[in-house]
């Protein structure tokens, strides 16, 4: 039987709902409101140099890991060029001044971190035991499409972050350089969930990865799936409204080139932000207190960008990530005031175009409020004035005089750079207010805080960063959690597990 799919937003999650459906004999409209698909996937070039705008890096991406497999299931894997970072210090916490890395594997991890922290080696067995125990539980690790990211079966939904870190480990120093990675989850003191936290460190426990030639490519890849099985990828498509009849989603009103246009389906998934999408849906289905819940769910802050393009072969290639802390805690870095402004950053290379002993590119990332840009908030980008980019300037050389007493390269090899904020994000990839994330998880908010894959319009699914868990495994995963539940009967399941063989 001939089904259809139409799919709002051509980002990682639109694109892979798109390529899985369109594998299984759907024909697939993906729409996409902006000139390029990719959303946080997209990449920008300036004086011949390619810059990423979400993707930094991956996990989980050697043979047989979580991602390797999912990237062979969905057929793109031999398209793309990974190169591993430093196993003995993927990642590497700054904090009052002293480098921690995070190397590789639970062992190594534990061992790592032991030789800081000596009476502390038990603790660290009881914090990765914590973090694999929980983040096995998920339906991200399983493979299981009943099983969902933020379940409340185990008590690690349920409490933060640091509640749980503290009352594993006793030393006050180490309980901060573990939660360390938090930029990498937005994560909140006493807010954010610890199961959030073991699925991140666990992912990237296994091997961390580093995407040659930018993470366009699996843009670029996904769409070409849908295209080769008949189906469309439509940029410049902005969608208007999610048509319902009485009882389910019968199609999408979208505009495109100034002209109303309308594509029916039988199925709808929309991977945009949830207060968007059910903002689209003008029907009795979605009754206003589920809607008003909706767009009301806090989201996560937003960053400051600052892109360097370094001269050639003067700053050696970083194959690992730096976070920085300034403040003393890796917590509140949100909670800045105007003089302490950055009180914690994340600065990483990208993979090298060319000698892979020398960078030619990087990225020092801070968080920055939306209440700082206010008076740019009803703006677009290219046209906010002098005193907004007056204002970047300011940030960017404040950054980077402080980077730069810690990584002196950073002067010394800097040929320019460029700058975004929250808005620059906002208007790029659609992102609600430039939150890094999507929808915040919250353990204050329990269950009225989960954003549902499934609608009261029985055909009408959501998916996206928001939905599931954000990152390129967690959208993966909610992505396939969608389309197991259009195309039924435990397929994808069984697939899957066939490619992890």
């Amino acid at each position: 039987m001939d089904r259809s799919c139409v799919i709002i937003g051509a980002g990682l999650g639109g694109l892979s709902c798109g390529a899985v459906l369109a594998r299984y004999g759907f024909r697939v409209i993906v729409l996409e409101q902006a000139a390029h698909a990719g959303g946080c996937l997209q990449t920008f070039m300036r004086n011949g140099v390619k810059f990423e705008t979400g993707m930094h890096f991956i996990g989980s991406a050697g043979h047989g890991e979580l991602l390797d497999i999912l990237l062979r299931f969905l057929g793109i894997r031999d398209g793309l060029e990974l190169h591993e970072l430093d196993r003995d210090g993927y990642d590497i916490i700054t904090y009052k001044g002293q480098d921690f890395p995070f190397r590789n594997g639970r062992e190594a991890f534990i061992e790592g971190l032991s030789e800081f922290f000596p009476k502390q080696k038990e603790s660290l067995g009881r914090y990765m035991d914590a973090v694999c125990k929980t983040s096995e539980a998920s339906s991200v690790e399983s493979f299981n499409p009943s099983r969902v990211m933020d379940s409340n079966d185990t008590v690690w939904y349920t409490r933060s972050v640091d509640s749980v870190i503290d009352g594993i480990v006793d030393d006050p120093d180490l309980r901060e350089i573990l939660a360390g990675n938090q930029p990498l989850y937005a994560g909140v003191k006493g807010h954010t969930p610890f199961a959030l936290h073991a699925f991140i460190t666990s992912f990237y426990n296994r091997s961390a990865w580093r995407i040659g030639g930018g993470s366009d490519r699996i843009a670029s890849l996904l769409a070409g799936q849908i295209t080769a099985a008949g189906g469309s990828v439509m940029t410049g498509c902005k969608a208007v409204e999610i048509v319902c009849d009485e009882t389910r989603a019968v199609g999408v009103r979208f505009m495109h080139d100034g002209v109303e246009q309308m594509a029916s389906a039988d199925y709808v998934v929309s991977t945009i932000h949830p207060s968007l999408s059910v903002d689209m849906v003008h029907s009795p289905l979605f009754r206003p207190a589920y809607k008003k819940r909706i767009k009301q769910l806090p989201d996560t802050i937003g960053v400051f960008e600052l892109y360097l393009k370094f001269k050639t072969d003067t700053v050696p290639y970083m194959n690992a990530n730096r976070f920085v802390y300034e403040s003393g805690s890796v917590w509140g870095c949100d909670s800045y005031i105007a003089d302490d402004w950055p009180r914690g950053y994340l600065y990483m290379h990208q993979w090298p175009q060319g000698d892979s002993r020398f960078a030619d590119a990087g990225v020092i990332l801070a968080y920055m409020r939306n209440d700082e840009l206010a008076a740019w908030s009803d703006t677009l980008t290219g046209r906010r004035g002098n005193e907004y980019r007056e204002f970047k300037r300011c940030k960017a050389e404040r950054i980077l005089t402080i980077a730069a007493k810690r990584f002196p390269e950073l002067r010394e090899g800097l040929e320019r750079y460029y700058t975004s904020t929250p808005l620059t994000y906002r208007d790029y990839t659609g992102a609600v207010g430039g939150g890094l994330y999507g929808v915040a998880k919250d353990i204050e908010l329990g269950q009225s805080g989960r954003v549902s894959y499934r609608t009261r319009a029985g055909n009408l699914f959501l998916a996206g960063q928001s939905v599931n868990s954000h990152g390129i495994m967690g959208v993966l995963m909610g992505s396939l959690v969608v389309c197991d539940s259009i195309l039924g009967n435990g397929i994808l399941y069984e697939e899957i597990i066939k490619a992890s063989k």
